[in-house]
């Protein structure tokens, strides 16, 4: 895994969602939707996580993306490779104030 590559387009994907630009409230909000601490989630923005197999295919899961492609082992963006993720999961929306709130 290309861990440059990886923060560049985990942030990128990140800013589509619309998680906050403030970096503490960023933090947070990826601690708190991918299920990781907030030491990691800080290390994923700025590309210092090298993440294991499971891990980034859960991310890549959750961002709908192709973990390949997200882990920088390809060019070509790519959703992830289930096309019911949206069943799986609730969605999500994000507000600064309230971090993240699901859908009932």
């Amino acid at each position: 895994m290309n861990s440059k590559i990886f923060s560049q387009r985990f942030n990128r994907e990140l800013a589509m969602l619309g998680l906050p630009e403030d970096l503490n409230e960023k933090t947070k909000a990826v601690a708190k939707v991918f299920g990781v601490t907030r030491h990691l989630a800080n290390a994923m923005i700025f590309g210092h996580a090298v993440l294991p197999e499971h891990q980034l295919d859960k991310i890549a899961q959750i961002l709908e993306v192709c973990p390949a492609w997200l882990s920088g082992q390809t060019e070509r963006r790519k959703a992830y490779p289930s096309h019911d993720v949206s069943a799986e999961r609730p969605a999500r929306e994000f507000s600064a104030e309230n971090d993240i709130t699901e859908d009932a």
